[in-house]
């Protein structure tokens, strides 16, 4: 049987790796637009700055294709899909690739929103950018070095945006971003945490400004700027857009696959048409989108087992997770991390707070099963979190594993429960008073709770 893959990043990498796990006799024919190997675009930001090279960004060398015989053809362009008589067509080449199965890891491309003058200032590549490969990299790199440039702008205060910011704003240029929603990571932080990074980030002398429509890039020729909404102009050399993603589907589209934002796909990672599969950022599963790492991996597994006919365990979604630096400081968000009103209580929010050592520990139950969490700063306790997701844990072994504790007051017995409180006890200020007796803060003293 010979399986042909489209796309060698994250979802189509580790389909053909775990197709040759299953079926070490399966041929395995991997296509890409790409002039490199599997690569993390997670680092890309850094090779901005110089901190990296692109040589410490590909994960997977030409020798780990040999040894698992992955048979990767780089620079290859696909110009079509014929579903009846099971070929592809490559831009450039006469001669058609034929396959049995056919996996479409066709990635997403960066979101661009409706803004006047975006699209056209990205296709001369005078000033407006998107990162999301290591040619994006690089060009965003050579434009600074040869405009010499001075001030940026990034539109779009996600992961992905954040990172960009603290890498440009290391390569030594007065860096603002632009976030439409109010406050930074709506999606991995409540807002409590999203104010602590939103300090640290400016700390750090990158400007962040929240609540904000960017509606025109300013120029003539080339990027000066930006206008918001309202009116107010901010300059800038160049302007980095990273606002999501659009899933890649003009090929499938154009094959008569069933398609709407994504490929559609069903539980098995099957598309419309028999013996052709997708993955990645770009399907769509009951009617949603994922773009995250962690679902690639996930449906990695699920479209290798379909390819060779094991269908026991088919995809039920990903659990949103994230774990990696954002400027520099450890970030896990996972599961449900505010837990919405309308569904009412039986919700228990257990919480970590502490501002001087930038450091935010959330952990969410729900019936007593771990359903969500934050940690930002410190990490200490991803591992404990990880295993115990959908699992029942006890409330005291979780206070000590964010090391929260109680203070009881020896003048009445009143007691401070750091896990409710919200404020450590350390944070107090000197002259705080117990509410209940009036003794001072000295009179507290912490409770064992071993």
């Amino acid at each position: 049987m010979k399986v042909v893959i489209i796309g060698n990043n994250i979802a189509g990498t580790f389909a053909a790796q775990n197709l040759r796990t299953l079926n070490k006799g399966i041929e395995i024919e991997i296509y890409t637009e790409e002039k490199y190997p599997y690569y993390t675009r997670v680092k890309l930001p850094e090779l901005i700055s110089e901190k990296i090279t692109i040589d410490d960004l590909i994960v997977f060398k030409e020798d780990w294709y040999k040894n698992k015989r992955l048979n990767l053809h780089l620079n290859k362009k696909i110009k079509k899909v014929s579903p009846s008589n099971k070929t592809i067509q490559i831009e450039g080449e006469n001669n058609l690739v034929d396959y049995d199965k056919l996996i479409l890891a066709l990635g997403s491309i960066p979101n661009i929103p409706p803004i006047k003058n975006a699209v056209e200032m990205k296709d001369k590549k005078k000033g407006l950018f998107t990162l999301r490969s290591i040619d994006d990299a690089l060009d965003i790199k050579d434009f600074i070095k040869g405009k010499n440039a001075k001030k940026a702008i990034i539109i779009g205060g996600g992961l992905l945006g954040l990172e960009i910011a603290n890498q440009i704003n290391n390569s030594n240029l007065d860096t603002s971003v632009i976030e439409f929603f109010p406050r930074l990571l709506p999606r991995q932080l409540d807002i409590e945490c999203a104010g602590m990074l939103r300090e640290e980030i400016e700390r750090r002398g990158i400007k962040v400004v929240l609540d904000a429509v960017t509606e025109e890039i300013l120029g003539n020729g080339t990027v000066s700027g930006i206008r918001l909404k309202g009116g107010e102009t901010l300059d800038a050399d160049i302007v980095l857009i990273q606002a999501g993603i659009q899933p890649t589907i003009d090929i499938a589209k154009d094959a008569n696959l069933d398609t709407n934002k994504g490929i559609i796909v069903n539980e098995f990672l099957e598309t419309s048409e028999k013996d052709i599969y997708a993955v990645g950022d770009c399907i769509e599963y009951k009617n949603q989108i994922w773009g995250i790492i962690p679902a690639c991996m996930e449906q990695s597994k699920i479209v290798a087992a379909s390819v060779i006919g094991l269908k026991s365990v088919g995809y039920n979604g990903t659990t949103p997770k994230n774990t990696l630096k954002i400027v520099g400081l450890e970030l896990t968000s996972i599961g449900i991390i505010d837990p919405p009103k309308e569904e009412g209580g039986a919700w228990e929010i257990l919480k970590k707070a502490d501002k001087k050592d930038c450091c935010y520990q959330k952990l969410v139950v729900k019936g007593n099963k771990l359903k969500g969490a934050i940690l930002f700063g410190d990490n200490k306790a991803i591992s404990y979190v990880y295993n115990k997701m959908e699992e029942d844990v006890d409330t005291e072994e979780l206070k000590k594993l964010l090391e929260l504790y109680s203070y009881v007051c020896n003048n009445c017995g009143m007691e401070y429960d750091e896990a409710k409180m919200g404020i450590l006890f350390k944070d107090l200020p000197p002259d705080w008073i117990c509410p209940n007796c009036k003794g001072s803060k000295n009179e507290f003293k912490k409770k064992n709770n071993s």
